[in-house]
């Protein structure tokens, strides 16, 4: 989406409202569709919805100006920060799948479709054993076409942003500040490289500066928007422990490199696999056949009765969107079904060519 958009400026009031999280935003948009139509809203409207209080509705109608939100747009815009919001298609499913997701992202560079991939996390202090692992697995995920995603700290992220680079792979990087600020400072020139060649992605406007409650978040993140998450390094009290823990609750898996016990760097990891954490031993392990691009082929694309091998959730996806495309929101609270698999038949069905995401609704192909 363009910075310059005006129907932004929506977007942005409604994730700048004090007290109104993703979890109630997203509660709004299921019944008015988008932003705009919440900013009209009169108090009695809001109310009446279930899971909106009086007081919230109070927060939401005492929170009607768009000054502050209009400043960020045209900062946006001078800095060439561009806003992704929760109805974009460019917005994956399994991302706004997970309980918090912001209802907007920014984002400077270009975010591809189909961007999921293996986040690899880790110590910011690793050892050279670390940094030869990560520089490995990140070499070979962008040579098998598949983005890498971290969060730019130093130590192991940098190291793996900088391997996929090198190799001509696409990376996303997750930060915990504004997207006008390169925390660390050290990586100014490895943040202009992610942005020609991937994308550096914040749930925070520009002029925020680093905190350390942003963090935790910005971790819940960089597991959604991953496939696997590969902990390289990490001791006792790591973030990358708690990153880890996120991908557990959000059904990811999640693997760990075993190294010395006697290694401080490595307490975390080892304590990751006695607790069920996959046993990292060679890169091929971060494969994954559901997430590559030569999954499409003609076969699939171009078969016409594909319709006899769909299963019971694809059929009941179908059925619903049938006469009236819905969003993922919807979807989800009408099915009533796992919303992992939801949001993995969701992507399957996208990819054969069954749905299509347009302007955040699901409609049949």
């Amino acid at each position: 989406m363009d910075a310059y958009d005006s129907n932004l400026v929506y977007w942005i009031w409604l994730s700048q409202i004090n007290g109104i999280g993703p979890v109630i935003a997203k509660i709004l948009l299921n019944v008015f569709e988008n932003p705009q139509n919440i900013y009209k809203a009169t108090k009695f409207e809001l109310i009446d919805i279930k899971g909106i209080g009086s007081v919230t509705a109070d927060t939401i109608f005492n929170s009607k100006s768009l000054v502050e939100s209009e400043e960020i747009l045209k900062k946006c815009g001078k800095l060439n920060i561009h806003v992704l919001t929760y109805g974009d298609s460019l917005y994956p499913f399994e991302v706004k799948g997970i309980k918090k997701a912001p209802v907007i992202l920014y984002y400077r560079g270009n975010i591809i479709e189909d961007s999921m991939g293996i986040a690899i996390v880790g110590s910011r202090r690793c050892t050279d054993y670390g940094k030869r692992l990560t520089v490995e697995a990140g070499e070979f995920l962008a040579e098998n076409n598949i983005s890498v995603i971290s969060g730019m700290a130093k130590g192991v992220d940098g190291y793996a942003h900088t391997a996929c680079l090198k190799a001509n792979g696409y990376t996303i990087a997750i930060l915990g500040c504004g997207l006008d600020i390169c925390y660390p400072k050290e990586h100014v020139e490895l943040m202009q490289r992610i942005i020609e060649k991937g994308a550096v992605i914040s749930e925070y406007p520009p002029g925020t500066k680093p905190d350390a409650k942003h963090f935790p978040m910005r971790n819940r993140l960089i597991s959604a928007w991953c496939k696997k998450l590969l902990v390289v390094e990490a001791g006792e009290k790591s973030g990358s422990l708690l990153t880890a823990a996120y991908a557990k609750e959000q059904n990811r898996q999640v693997f760990a490199a075993p190294n010395s016990i006697y290694s401080g760097e490595s307490l975390g990891t080892n304590k990751l696999i006695d607790k069920g954490a996959k046993i990292y031993l060679n890169p091929s392990q971060l494969l994954l056949d559901p997430m590559r691009k030569p999954r499409v082929n003609n076969k699939i694309q171009n078969s016409e009765s594909i319709g006899d091998d769909l299963t019971s959730l694809e059929k009941a996806i179908l059925m619903k969107i049938e006469d009236n495309p819905m969003t993922l929101g919807e979807l989800l609270l009408h099915l009533k079904k796992n919303k992992s698999d939801i949001l993995e038949t969701i992507s399957i069905m996208e990819l054969k060519g069954r749905i299509i995401n347009v302007g955040g609704f699901l409609k049949k192909q």
